[in-house]
């Protein structure tokens, strides 16, 4: 994959490879990898299962400049890839400095990639994404099921009035769903939507207009 991507670092042991990325766009994937696996910056993973489970499943990030530039056929079969793109990296708003009109893809993207192919295979029956059948769960998906308020293989035409957690792209299916609510919850557990929240909120209260979030 080196012969197509010019770019490439392997936090331990993951790789991202990129083609079209500026220096600084790149070094911020890489830190925010090496970030998530290593929290606490001590040199070493915090959870040497998940980072095997993700050496064993050959995953990780294919990134690409924009969604016109993605080319698939560059990726072996065996290549378990995770999208990002430089034009929805956002390094100067990210984390904290997130608003309602800029994000850093990056957060999300990398995390889905080690939710997916980390943490749900090395902790299957706590955070697996990967069954439907209402019988065999993982405890998240059991929540997230409590927080859509129903079992829902794809998106409803409308939620319960109980429902707390509403996702509409009806090109998400149940397993793809549960990833997000992964996401959704730690970073806002993190308070990492909090200044997200309050834009939105006071974009509401000035335009008295409803937007779903």
């Amino acid at each position: 994959m080196l012969s197509n991507f010019p770019q490439h670092c392997s936090p331990f042991g993951i790789s991202i490879f990129a083609q079209g990325w500026t220096v600084a766009k790149f070094h911020h994937a890489c830190n925010m990898m090496a970030q998530m696996l290593d929290n606490d910056q001590d040199g070493c993973a915090d959870d040497a299962t998940v980072v095997k489970k993700m050496r064993l499943n050959q995953a990780g990030m294919g990134m690409f400049e924009n969604d016109n530039s993605v080319n698939n056929d560059l990726f072996p079969d065996n290549f378990r890839g995770q999208d990002l793109w430089a034009s929805e990296t956002e390094p100067s708003c990210s984390g904290s400095d997130e608003t309602a009109n800029c994000r850093d893809a990056a957060i999300e993207e990398i995390f889905h990639l080690i939710s997916g192919n980390g943490i749900g295979p090395a902790y299957p029956d706590y955070f697996s994404d990967c069954d439907n059948d209402i019988f065999n769960l993982s405890v998240m998906q059991e929540q997230m099921d409590i927080a859509r308020g129903g079992h829902f293989t794809s998106v409803p035409n409308t939620y319960p009035s109980n429902a707390i957690y509403h996702y509409d792209d009806t090109t998400c299916d149940y397993g793809c769903m549960a990833t997000e609510f992964f996401y959704w919850t730690l970073t806002s557990m993190l308070n990492g939507q909090g200044k997200l929240i309050f834009d939105a909120c006071l974009f509401y209260s000035q335009n008295n207009e409803s937007n779903t979030y």
